[in-house]
């Protein structure tokens, strides 16, 4: 199994079960439905393409600690794969996970934070029980601006590069099993 395997694995998201699927579609989007639109073909291949892509980042995103839950589930074969495979252009998405990580391990290390601009937008109640929660989908309110929000990340005193440090780290960081 794969780092982002893993992660998918001991994750309680009812979405962590979608990766087997995603596969399927993506490699036959029409798979036990009738395709009636062309588009709809490419719709479900891209959708199960990125599913496959970024699920191991929504998995790792729903853990509450995930550098304390996840401690003890990696290989150091796992964790070089891992960040060998991070650092392939191909591999944006892996990269956005490495990246994640490093701004939970550096939260846990109490690393100074770094100061971000961000702007959020007005709140909506978002409960699913109305028949239709599509119906307003075309429809488009007026946009409100809002303030910009002042949001502390904590920067990483690493650099991310350096694929012997990185390793070095997560191995450090989720207690991998180091092989002999």
């Amino acid at each position: 199994m794969s780092f982002e395997d893993k992660i998918i694995h001991h994750c309680g998201l009812k979405q962590a079960k979608l990766l087997r699927p995603a596969r399927i579609a993506s490699e036959k989007p029409d798979t036990g439905v009738v395709i009636e639109n062309k588009s709809a073909y490419f719709v479900i291949r891209d959708c199960a393409d990125i599913t496959q892509k970024y699920l191991s980042l929504l998995c790792y995103g729903d853990y509450a600690d995930p550098i304390a839950e996840l401690r003890g589930k990696f290989t150091e074969r796992e964790i070089i794969d891992f960040v060998s495979r991070s650092q392939d252009d191909e591999n944006a998405h892996l990269r956005h996970l490495l990246y994640v990580i490093f701004t939970d391990i550096s939260k846990k290390e109490g690393v100074p934070s770094a100061t971000v601009t961000s702007s959020t937008g007005t709140s909506i109640d978002l409960t699913e029980d109305a028949d239709d929660i599509y119906g307003d989908y075309d429809y488009v309110d007026e946009i409100v601006e809002s303030e910009p929000e002042q949001l502390s990340i904590p920067s990483a005193n690493i650099d991310i590069t350096d694929g012997k440090l990185v390793i070095n780290k997560l191995i450090d960081a989720f207690g991998a099993v180091r092989e002999k």
